[in-house]
């Protein structure tokens, strides 16, 4: 059965790496040094919305990687792996074409045949970088299930501790405190510490599903649903108060660390928001159920969104050289976010009417 909060935190995932992409792409491209409360800004916010990629791995390996599901390599390579590969190549190669026409200010063919070797060496644009990742972790799925159907829950559960350890925690105590930590891990491993957690949430006695709970709750009494909202209320305030110190740890300027997606404290928020969002109740009357099918259709247009938004960005920020550095932040970056994230959804919407690339594809 479908899990509506899967659908949730996609959506919401997806609106922060729009507001994600909608910062770096200043970041990224000016001297911040000029900037410096709108980069303090940047920064608070960065930290408040780098949980979305984690949260879709994590999405990821609560799916793939549940014992209750079985998945073939040949499935894996046929359906999930192609799409990937399918969305690669049909907006890598047109992204990398217009990237080479912005640099030289004209369109040659052979720029197409440069875009697909571009594609191939992961030198598109940027945000296309998670799809060379998912797609690693895709092919590397059955073997991973393999061998997690083997060994104790326990050994998993060290061996993601193991992986926080090396790619997060001891590249963060390096940089803060001068530890000269030798490197076990590279960084880059910490997206299979996401996907593993996945497998945790999924397989865990604290993961049930709320559909469960809720049915527990009925049987039980009013007992079992005082303590899932417990879980709600307690699991909400964690997160509050990491974000909370996260952004006190801005506010004074000297804190300049940025790990991005390998930060420990966005691996601990990653945790703590999807472990909050498997204990929000599923829908059981009609409205409730009306209200899923919302949720499900927005959430069907969140890996086309986030394949097409950078585009918007770029025509603003490269072609019409618009940022929201042009204006008062507090009204400009709302609206260049607002603004994209709603050219984004129609686009989406239009391209998945494509039945082939609905199908295939997106």
């Amino acid at each position: 059965m479908r899990e509506a909060f899967l659908d949730k935190l996609r959506i919401a995932a997806t609106c922060a790496v729009v507001l994600l992409h909608t910062i770096t792409g200043i970041t990224d491209t000016i001297d911040m040094s000029l900037y410096p409360l709108e980069d303090r800004i940047f920064r608070v916010l960065l930290d408040l919305i780098c949980w979305s990629v984690p949260v879709f791995v994590i999405i990821s390996g609560y799916l793939f990687l549940n014992p209750a599901r079985e998945i073939s390599m040949g499935k894996m390579v046929k359906k999930y792996c192609r799409r990937i590969v399918l969305a690669l190549f049909l907006f890598g190669v047109p992204y990398a074409c217009l990237e080479q026409a912005a640099m030289d200010g004209s369109f040659r063919w052979e720029m197409i045949g440069k875009a697909f070797l571009m594609v191939l060496r992961g030198k598109s644009w940027s945000h296309m970088w998670y799809l060379y990742m998912i797609l690693i972790l895709y092919l590397l799925t059955p073997a991973i299930k393999y061998v997690l159907a083997r060994i104790p829950r326990a050994v998993v559960f060290g061996l993601a501790v193991l992986l926080f350890a090396g790619c997060s925690f001891m590249p963060w105590s390096s940089r803060v405190f001068g530890l000269n930590w030798p490197v076990l891990l590279p960084e880059k491993g910490i997206y299979l510490f996401y996907y593993i957690c996945g497998y945790l949430f999924a397989t865990g006695k604290g993961g049930e599903k709320a559909e469960k709970q809720l049915v527990s709750g009925l049987e039980s009494g009013s007992c079992s649903e005082t303590q899932s909202k417990s879980r709600i209320h307690w699991l909400g305030g964690l997160c509050f108060l990491l974000a909370a110190g996260m952004v006190c740890s801005r506010l004074s300027g000297t804190y300049v660390v940025l790990m991005a997606y390998s930060y420990p404290f966005t691996g601990i928020l990653s945790l703590l928001l999807f472990g909050w969002g498997m204990t929000w109740p599923e829908p059981v009357e009609e409205k409730g159920k009306r209200a899923s099918l919302f949720w499900r259709k927005a959430a069907s247009l969140s890996f086309t969104v986030y394949l097409v938004q950078p585009v918007f960005l770029n025509i603003a920020y490269k072609a019409l050289h618009v940022t929201p550095l042009s204006f008062p932040l507090w009204l400009s970056l709302p609206l260049f976010f607002c603004g994209t994230l709603l050219l984004a959804v129609l686009t989406a919407a239009g391209l998945r009417k494509i039945e082939p690339l609905r199908k295939y594809v997106l």
